[in-house]
């Protein structure tokens, strides 16, 4: 058995483990060892360092754990920020549980992690099981799972635009008629979709001009945006629409394309434009183009159960993590501690 850290921007991936995470960007993007370093250079808080641990019985018989540790703290997180709606470890292997498992002793007894928690996970996959009996079987203590958010999604199948529309209710497909009638008279309003090319810069600093306009909070990694936007034109997954109001854009929205599913990553509309509702008629324009040009089989909302996206999917679905403490550090024995504690103070206040 042999487990290996590598630093993820410094090290970089190859061989097997390259081709590994290539498959997995398959499964979703954000799994990939694109996504993964453009979120280590540009999304990481102080004193984090993007890793990857293996555990490896053989050149192709490994899993991998993408983590980012934190020097001051000793905690490891999965790498992952609030812009990711899905994590997940690559396995490439039969055993997986006898190597998470000798990863995970790795962390506890040579690296010192004092606490360890992976999310956002699908909580439905045989993965999340398996990496919660690893954790035990390794040592760690107070392993637990908690909810992060919901993830609506919708299923095309090879369904066209005009179905998936006509399979909405009725209220929303009448008022993306109306609002986009509106939106559009006497050619004032205008919608475009850029994927790469020589307007892509311009319509970066479109997007930035209306999100800094709209009700969103400050970008606390204001350089991921932008470079996320031009990595996706390079590998042809962007789709980053626009739209303006007498040549001033009011609304932005960022989509990627990738195997099949189009992935709704951003959205954003300028405050003063609100009656317009240029966010509705920009996703009715985008929706059209991804079902009817790129052929797109599913639909994903990413992260969160706002309302408005029961109108446009069909599926919910959830996202969890898992947290796990280790009894062999002192901050590790602290939280574990403080984790009984408050279990205790919860059991105690029910049964009152």
């Amino acid at each position: 058995m042999q487990i290996e850290k590598l630093l993820l921007l410094e090290d970089g991936l190859n061989g097997p483990l390259r081709e590994a995470f290539s498959n997995y960007e398959a499964k979703d993007l954000q799994f990939g060892e694109s996504w993964l370093c453009n979120l280590a250079s540009h999304a990481l808080d102080e004193h984090d360092t993007a890793v990857v641990f293996t555990a490896r019985l053989s050149s192709d018989n490994f899993v991998a754990c993408p983590l980012k540790l934190n020097s001051r703290t000793g905690r490891a997180h999965s790498l992952s920020t609030f812009y990711t709606s899905s994590y997940s470890p690559v396995v490439c292997s039969d055993t997986p549980e006898l190597l998470f498992t000798a990863l995970f002793q790795h962390l506890a007894k040579v690296e010192r992690i004092s606490t360890l928690t992976l999310s956002p996970m699908d909580s439905d996959s045989p993965l999340f099981v398996l990496v919660h009996t690893a954790l035990a079987r390794a040592g760690w203590k107070g392993i637990h799972s908690y909810f992060c958010f919901g993830n609506w999604i919708h299923e095309l199948g090879d369904a066209s635009y005009q179905a998936y529309l006509a399979a909405r209710p009725s209220r929303v497909s009448n008022t993306i008629t109306r609002k986009t009638r509106q939106f559009l008279d006497a050619d004032r309003g205008q919608l475009s979709i850029v994927q790469d090319g020589e307007c892509l810069e311009d319509a970066i600093q479109q997007f930035v001009a209306v999100y800094n306009s709209s009700w969103k909070q400050e970008e606390p990694y204001p350089d991921f945006i932008p470079h996320l936007l031009r990595l996706s034109a390079s590998r042809g997954w962007l789709r980053l629409g626009i739209a303006s109001y007498d040549n001033k854009p009011v609304a932005s929205q960022v989509w990627l394309v990738s195997e099949g599913t189009a992935y709704i990553f951003k959205l954003a509309y300028h405050e003063d434009f609100r009656q317009l509702s240029p966010g509705t008629v920009l996703t009715a324009y985008i929706m059209e183009h991804v079902i009817e040009k790129d052929g797109v089989s599913r639909i994903d909302y990413l992260t969160g159960d706002d309302d408005y996206k029961k109108n446009w999917m069909s599926v919910r679905r959830e996202r969890h993590g898992i947290a796990a403490y280790n009894p062999r550090t002192l901050r590790g024995n602290g939280m574990l501690l403080g984790r009984t504690l408050k279990t205790l103070v919860k059991k105690l206040r029910g049964r009152s």
